[in-house]
This record gives structure tokens, C-alpha cells and sequence, in this order.
């Protein structure tokens, strides 16, 4: 679009940016309108269909702005800022809210009773354990490298005494979470058997896979979810079922009557409080030492049957996750996957009711899920294809045969293996619970008050920056009072450059010093952008080393680039070319020159000043924007360290929740002695990729 000046061309961009960030808000609307919470400001009165089809308006209206932009030439320079630093810097100040409802906080509205100050203590405690989890989550990196995440855990060492160690701990500082694993890995140690759960969406056939193995019908199956409890299936004799109630004595009944107790149909929302199932059928593909686990299905409507599933998965082995060909992967499949894989926990991937594709649709559907898979959790994955339908019932013999009988053939070692890993995986999990009390305990929002010299020295550094922001603030608004003066230098350098010059009187010479002027303007305006940023560069590198709690994201100001300052150029003047030098100009040079530009001033004057106003201002305007991208990536900065002084020069110091900065320090070092002293495993079937070996490889010897 030639048509389009620089300022023009800005201007675009501008209103670009603001329909990007109106439609952000909107998408925003979109999401909290379908979050169950008593604070959502929207109710969700579009259909499904409605829903989508905005969605889609909304994607093309981008697409339409990056294709005109491109089409006017118009470059769209962005600096993008950490996720996971934004993430963060939201999830402390979560932790910066919760502060406010400290017992001590809250004696200022009115006496506290205990009981109030119990309930406070819990509410806050509660809150605080979720965000310090998802901080250490975003920290730890544990969704990256997801790959490599089971061959960590498996280098890792982990024996009977960390164990020790981790009971103590974990009974000490009340961390309840962790509690079941370690009685889960106990328990194993005292009855070491290799659990396979397999997992899937409802009617994925799971249920029918077992029933193949088994050899016989033992899992009900139907449409209609089974209850939120995993059955679970293991060699004996006679066949039967085992229940477990939660009031009542266990009872066994007829592998024919499980329906009553494992089916939705059966017992809906599990009103017999079954908590536990476990089917013995005699097979020769059912192993001793085995437990095959029928979870049940996620995504289904019974939704505690969901929870059930999920909060099952660290206590398997080996996962085995069941993709229905009927519908192909789907969000719930992947986040599977990558609980598992966070848990370190292998799996494999079956292509469940294989018999509805053709070859050639198989071949894509597993290349589809591959890929995936790949791009969504970065993890190669082989996908089996699998049926208990006719002739395509061989995929599953082949799958069982090459795949599941060599691991089932040293399920000892896979169980030592498992257990160690398990082990390693809450060794970590408990490390990073109390690094995070341990961070909030020095610096953290809501902490104990930190040295008041640290606290002053970091808001002296933020007040310089804002003195900064502020004095580059005020250059911009008074940026418009030099526009007479600019006029002038014009004038002054156009003047002397026709009195002056050996060759004929030309019009670019008036040109060219508006160009000078010009040029001299944007730099000044780049000088006082570019002289802001070392300023606030240097603050945030002052503000981390003061504050080492808080990883700040410095390439946020230091990075940002500043590009699209408008050009020195002036359009063509009319009535420019007919402006000379007196003829006398050699006689009297003095004389000459102020002639001169009152010739200019007279001919073009009007035209000339409106031009360099216009200029001008595009200058400011830039400088303007600018200024706004640099202060706001600063501010999104600078703002946690601002909290937390705040919080730290606050009249109260809230005690921790988790106990004494020393204990804590006390229970970390006992944790990584015992890492310490347990032997590392460098060599054998260890130091390779043992997630690779156990999905890819199973018939070699070891893991």
C-alpha cells in the first residue's frame, strides 16, 4: 500500500493491536463463562454450536490482520514474554491474597476467637500447600523433558532408609499428601506384586481387553460406566470376586454377580461403598505375582469415577492406555499420558477396536496419534493396534505375545525397579514441597520480615526507576513545545545552506535540512527510549541480586527491541524550487542569509511548518509507544519485588505453617543425605533409557 505513510502505517498497527487484545478479552469471556465457580462473572447461555462458531470468527479476524498487515508491508515486531515467568509472578501473587486472611490480619476487623483463628489457619494453609504446588510444578520444569523423565527417576537412588526418612518427614510437617504413596510402596514392599492398570475413555474397551486375556468374561461391559472403584484381576482358583466394603466384612461372591457391585447399573454412584474389587480366574495368560487393573473410564459422566482414575495412577507400574479407533485421541488421552509420564510410570498405546479401519486407515490413525503425541508431550510413543473381533483378533495375540510375555517373564525385577522409582518420585515431590516453604520462610509473600537494610535497599532501587519513568514521561508530554524552535532550525540551516552553496539554487537543499532536523529529533527520541532501558535493565539486575527469591525475567527489558521510527522525510513542497538566494548574495553573505529565509518563511512557510509538526508528532507518537512497551515489560517485573517489600514492611510477620526456617533446613539436608549415601547405579541395564526399553524394547534382558 504505497498510499500509506509511516505515521499511517503505525496508526494500523496500533488499532491492530488493540482488536488482538479485545479479542483476548473476549476468548477470556469464552473460558470463565464455562468454569464452574461462584465467582465467574458470565453465565454460559450459548449453545455449543454458537460457542464455536465465534471461536472461529475469531481466529479468522487474526488470520485477516497478519494477512493485511503483511500485504501493507507493515512489520509486526513483538517481544514476547516468559509464560512461565508471567505464571509464576500470578501464582505469588495468589500467595500475596492469601496473606490477607492471616489470623493476625484479621484481628484488626474484630476479635478472633480460637476457633476462627483455627478455621483461618486452615483455609489459608489449604490454599497455600495448591499454589506452592503449582509453583514447584512450573519450577521443576516436570512437564518438559517428559521423555527422559522415567530414565531421571530410574538413576536416581532410593532404598529402604530414605524411606525412613520420608515417613518422618512427612508425619512431622503434616504433609497428608504424600501419605498414600508411601503406604501404597510399603505395603508393595511387604507383598511385591507388578500392577498394570489400563486406562481409557468409557467404552474404549477396556473391560473387553481383560475379558480377552483373562480368557473368559469376568469385567462387566456395556455402555453405561462401571462404578468409580478399579477392579482388579489376578491368577487363582476357584473363580471368584472379592469385595471390600467400607462399613461392612468384606464377601465373595460369583464371578457372575460382579455387575452388582462394579456396573453404574448395578450400584449407581456407588451406594454400597464398595473400596475395593479384586477377580481370581485361572489362565494361563494370567501370571502369579501379575495384577491386571480395570480403571474406570475417564471422561465419563460419572465423574467420581474420573477422580478415581487419575488418583490411581502413581500406584501402577505399567500403564496401558486404550485409544478407541471409533473416536481417536482427545485431550483426556493426552493429559493420561502425561500424568503418567510425570509420575514416571512407562505406558503403552493400544488402538482399541482396530477392526473398524481399514489397513490403511490404521496406518494413519497410529501415525496421527504418533505425531501427536510427539508434538503434545514430546514423546515417541508406538501405538498397537488391537481387536477381539474375527480374524483382527491376531493384532491382539501379536501385541500380548511380542510384547506384555517378555516383560510378564521378569515381573520381579520390573516390581524392585517400580518401587525404587516410586520412591525416587516422592523423595522429589517432598524435596520441592519443602524448598517451597523453605523460599516462602526467606523472602516469600507473607513471610517472616526480612532484614529491614535488604527491604530498604530494594525500594530505594525501585524508587530510582520510577524516577526514571517518570522524568522520560515528562520528556514525552513536553515533547510539542520545541515543535516553534524546529520550525526555526529549518529555516536557520536551509538559509545558509542556499547562501552558501557553489552550485545553482536547488529545492532539496530545503529538503535536506528538514531531513538534518529530523534525523537529529528521532534520534533524540531513540536517546531518551534506549537511556530508560539501561536504567531499568540495571534496576531488575540490582532488584534479583537483592532479592534472589524471585527469578526475574531480565531479557524482558533488556531484549526488547524498539524498531519503526518514521523517517526524516519530507513530502515535495510546492512553490520549494522556486526559492533562491538574492542575486547579491556575494556581495553581502550577512545580508544574504537572513534574506533568504524570509523568502522560505514567505513561499512555503505554512506548508513547511504543518509538515514538520506532522512529522514531529509522528516521532512523539512513537516515542510514546515505545516508552509504554518498556515500562510495562519493567512494571511486569518489578511489581513481585514491589510486593514483597510491601509485605515484608508490613506490621505483621505471619508465622509459617510448615514450622521453623532452621527445621525445615534441617529436614532437606537429612533428605539429600540420604540421597547421598544411598549407591548410585552407573552401569547396566540403568544407564540406559529404561522408558524407551520397557515400551519399545521389552525382550531385552533387564531395564
Amino acid at each position: 500500500m504505497p498510499g500509506l505513510n509511516a505515521y499511517q502505517r503505525q496508526t494500523i498497527l496500533f488499532g491492530f493491536r488493540d482488536v488482538h487484545h479485545r479479542l483476548a478479552n473476549m476468548e477470556a469471556m469464552l473460558a470463565q463463562s464455562l468454569i464452574d465457580s461462584p465467582f465467574s462473572q458470565y453465565v454460559n447461555d450459548l449453545s455449543p454450536t454458537e460457542r464455536k462458531v465465534i471461536q472461529d470468527y475469531f481466529g479468522r479476524i487474526r488470520e485477516a490482520m497478519q494477512t493485511l498487515l503483511h500485504e501493507a508491508g507493515i512489520s509486526l515486531e513483538v517481544h514476547r514474554t516468559s509464560l512461565r515467568w508471567a505464571l509464576q509472578g500470578g501464582l505469588i501473587f495468589l500467595d500475596s491474597a492469601v496473606s490477607e486472611i492471616a489470623p493476625e490480619r484479621l484481628t484488626g476487623y474484630g476479635e478472633l476467637s480460637e476457633e476462627g483463628r483455627a478455621e483461618a489457619e486452615r483455609i489459608q494453609h489449604e490454599l497455600r500447600r495448591l499454589i506452592d504446588r503449582a509453583l514447584t510444578y512450573l519450577r521443576q520444569g516436570l512437564g518438559r523433558d517428559l521423555g527422559q523423565r522415567l530414565a531421571r527417576l530410574d538413576a536416581a537412588p532410593a532404598d529402604v532408609k530414605q524411606l525412613q526418612v520420608l515417613d518422618g518427614i512427612i508425619t512431622r510437617r503434616g504433609l497428608v499428601e504424600f501419605r498414600p504413596l508411601l503406604d501404597q510402596i510399603v505395603r508393595r514392599m511387604e507383598q511385591p506384586r507388578f500392577e498394570i492398570a489400563v486406562f481409557g475413555r468409557v467404552s474404549s474397551g477396556k473391560s473387553s481387553l481383560l475379558n480377552h486375556i483373562a480368557g473368559r468374561d469376568v469385567m462387566p461391559v456395556g455402555v453405561v460406566p462401571i462404578t468409580a472403584v478399579p477392579a482388579r484381576l489376578l491368577r487363582g482358583e476357584p473363580a471368584r470376586a472379592d469385595i471390600t466394603f467400607a462399613e461392612w466384612q468384606p464377601k465373595t461372591v460369583a464371578i457372575e454377580q460382579l455387575r452388582a457391585y462394579a456396573s453404574e447399573e448395578g450400584n449407581p454412584g456407588n451406594r454400597k461403598h464398595v473400596t475395593g474389587i479384586e477377580v481370581f480366574t485361572p489362565s494361563p495368560r494370567l501370571h502369579e505375582g501379575i495384577v491386571w487393573v480395570d480403571t474406570p473410564g475417564i471422561g465419563s459422566l460419572a465423574r467420581s469415577g474420573s477422580a478415581e482414575t487419575f488418583a490411581y495412577l502413581p500406584r501402577c507400574d505399567l500403564g496401558v492406555v486404550l485409544i478407541d479407533a471409533a473416536t481417536n485421541l482427545n485431550d483426556d488421552d493426552l493429559n493420561l499420558m502425561r500424568l503418567l509420564a510425570e509420575a514416571g510410570i512407562p505406558f503403552q498405546v493400544l488402538l482399541s477396536k482396530a477392526d473398524l479401519l481399514t489397513p490403511e486407515q490404521r496406518q494413519q490413525a497410529t501415525e496421527y496419534i504418533q505425531v501427536q503425541v510427539k508434538q503434545e508431550l514430546e514423546l515417541d510413543v508406538t501405538v498397537h493396534p488391537v481387536s477381539i473381533v474375527g480374524e483382527e483378533e491376531k493384532l491382539l495375540h501379536q501385541w500380548f505375545e511380542q510384547e506384555m510375555e517378555p516383560l510378564l517373564a521378569r515381573s520381579r525385577a520390573l516390581v524392585e525397579q517400580s518401587l525404587r522409582r516410586k520412591i525416587a518420585h516422592l523423595r522429589e515431590s517432598v524435596i520441592a514441597t519443602l524448598e517451597a516453604a523453605a523460599s516462602r520462610q526467606h523472602g516469600g509473600a507473607g513471610a517472616k520480615k526480612r532484614a529491614p537494610e535488604e527491604v530498604s535497599h530494594v525500594r530505594q532501587l525501585l524508587d530510582e526507576a520510577d524516577r526514571a519513568i517518570r522524568a522520560a514521561r515528562d520528556r514525552c508530554r513536553d515533547w510539542t513545545i520545541e515543535e516553534s524552535a524546529l520550525f526555526d532550525r529549518v529555516l536557520d540551516k536551509a538559509a545558509q545552506a542556499l547562501v552558501s552553496s557553489s552550485s545553482p539554487p536547488n529545492h532539496t537543499v530545503i529538503a535536506d535540512a528538514a531531513r538534518e532536523v529530523l534525523e537529529q529529533r528521532g534520534q533524540l527520541a531513540r536517546r531518551v527510549v534506549i537511556a530508560l532501558q539501561e536504567v531499568l535493565g540495571r534496576t531488575l539486575e540490582a532488584l534479583q541480586q537483592a532479592d534472589p527469591a524471585v527469578q526475574a525475567d531480565l531479557s524482558a527489558v533488556r531484549d526488547l527491541m524498539f524498531r519503526g521510527l518514521p523517517p526524516p522525510e519530507l513530502p515535495p513542497l510546492e512553490g520549494a524550487s522556486d526559492v533562491a538566494a538574492p542575486w547579491w548574495t556575494a556581495v553581502l553573505p550577512a545580508l544574504a542569509a537572513g534574506s533568504a529565509r524570509r523568502r522560505i518563511a514567505e513561499s512555503i512557510g505554512p506548508a513547511l511548518r504543518e509538515q514538520l509538526e506532522l512529522r514531529d508528532r509522528q516521532i512523539q507518537a512513537w516515542l510514546k509507544q515505545s516508552l509504554a512497551s518498556l515500562i510495562e515489560s519493567y512494571e511486569n517485573q518489578a511489581e513481585i519485588f514491589s510486593t514483597r517489600a510491601q509485605r515484608a514492611q508490613g506490621p505483621v510477620a505471619e508465622a509459617s505453617a510448615e514450622g521453623d526456617e532452621g527445621g525445615l533446613a534441617e529436614d532437606l539436608q537429612e533428605l539429600r543425605q540420604a540421597e547421598a549415601a544411598s549407591p548410585q547405579k552407573t552401569e547396566g541395564p540403568a544407564a540406559r533409557n529404561p522408558y524407551h526399553e520397557l515400551v519399545s524394547h521389552p525382550g531385552k534382558e533387564g531395564l
